[in-house]
């Protein structure tokens, strides 16, 4: 029989069993990322523009497979199935990246790393919203992105570690190893939580109560933040440019990793116990304040809090953004909410990193954090307006 999982904490075990196989599929994905565009351009002769081309076709693919995934859980109610073969498609492509030839067959693999990834996010997503309770579901996303993101961290030092005693091609077979744990421990223990309404009922009509006014709203303030949230390569350049030696660009980005990480379960507790919209908003001033400092500061000092704000950001908004969705739309199409959630944020991550990047080498690097402080107070606008409209109800 479906159940929720046993209660720790005020926590379902669920939650924390799918927060452990975060961590453990993090840690081989974060092995591949950290080395992949080296390994492209090294090994295999391709690129920038190419190694460009691969993340920005893998991660468009990525957002309109979320919105297909999130429908078939709400209609199956198939939640932890599709949760499995999403985490099993990543895990089994990861490693054979060890074995090709050529940049095409990188970029067919990565492409099935992410349909995997845009497979299995929105019914997991729906697994934590029904084996949460309302008042702790910040705290439930907190902790699972707490965890997830922890994998983040070891990833990457394992691919320093192991660089040079396995090389590219044994760091991608090695993926295996975390990989086929977190299967395991999703298949063992994480259970099916009990359906809130029959899922072969749900009509194309009553799909349409996903597109209310409060859940457009704050679909609208989302894509202007993922608009804002440019990506972390171009800090890391603007570090470089104000004087940080590029050979501490790995600890710019563990200090990113290390402050989302440290913020994440903290911002749970505050949506939990100051409001969901108050939250994100907290988030999105956070991004803006890292953006301006960025922008205006030459001193790596200040440079380094900035980054510190913007990996703080990462943590409240991430945690956040996901705990509010289920308080927008009818308990039983959480998956499609997800679903559309995650495709409108991640269609517009391409589109917005090319025009990034065309700002950065016309206007110059400070002009690309301008941009992105200017999203997100429109963003943060719109949270605003979402705010009211849920207070004022449909």
């Amino acid at each position: 029989m479906a159940q929720k999982g046993k209660i720790i904490l005020g926590i379902s075990s669920n939650i924390i069993f799918l927060g452990i196989v975060s961590f453990f599929t993090d840690i081989s994905t974060e092995m591949v990322v950290a080395i992949l565009p080296t390994f492209l351009v090294l090994n295999l002769g391709a690129t920038p523009e190419i190694v460009g081309l691969i993340e920005g076709a893998a991660e468009s693919l990525t957002a309109f497979i979320r919105l297909i995934s999130g429908r078939l859980s709400d209609v199956t109610g198939k939640r932890k199935s599709l949760t499995a073969a999403g985490y099993s498609l990543s895990n089994a492509v990861k490693p054979l990246m060890g074995l090709v030839a050529s940049w095409p067959q990188v970029m067919a693999l990565r492409m099935g790393d992410r349909v995997g990834k845009g497979l299995r996010t929105p019914p997991r997503d729906a697994i934590i919203a029904d084996s949460s309770e309302e008042q702790h579901m910040g705290k439930s996303f907190g902790l699972h992105r707490t965890l997830d993101q922890l994998g983040a961290i070891v990833g990457p030092i394992l691919a320093f570690l192991l660089l040079v005693p396995l090389g590219y091609n044994g760091i991608f077979i090695l993926t295996i190893i975390p990989g086929t744990l977190a299967i395991l421990i999703l298949l063992l223990f994480v259970r099916e939580p009990p359906k809130r309404a029959q899922g072969n009922n749900i009509t194309l009509h009553n799909a349409r109560e996903v597109m209310n006014r409060k859940f457009l709203f704050y679909i609208g303030s989302a894509t202007l933040y993922a608009v804002s949230s440019i990506s972390y390569a171009f800090i890391l350049l603007r570090a470089i440019e104000i004087g940080i030696p590029q050979e501490y660009s790995p600890l710019v980005y563990a200090a990113i990793q290390i402050s989302h990480v440290a913020s994440s379960l903290p911002a749970g507790e505050i949506s939990d116990r100051f409001g969901r919209v108050k939250a994100v908003q907290l988030g999105y001033a956070s991004l803006v304040l890292a953006f301006i400092t960025i922008a205006t500061t030459s001193d790596p000092q200040l440079m380094m809090l900035g980054v510190v704000l913007f990996g703080i950001n990462q943590g409240i908004v991430e945690t956040s953004q996901r705990a509010i969705v289920p308080s927008l739309v009818p308990q039983d199409l959480k998956g499609t909410a997800y679903g559309v959630y995650n495709t409108a944020v991640g269609a517009v991550t391409f589109p917005t990193n090319l025009i990034a990047g065309f700002i950065f080498m016309t206007y110059g690097s400070a002009s690309v954090f301008i941009y992105g402080a200017a999203f997100g107070i429109f963003a943060s606008v719109m949270m605003a307006v979402t705010g009211k409209v849920s207070k004022q109800g449909q």
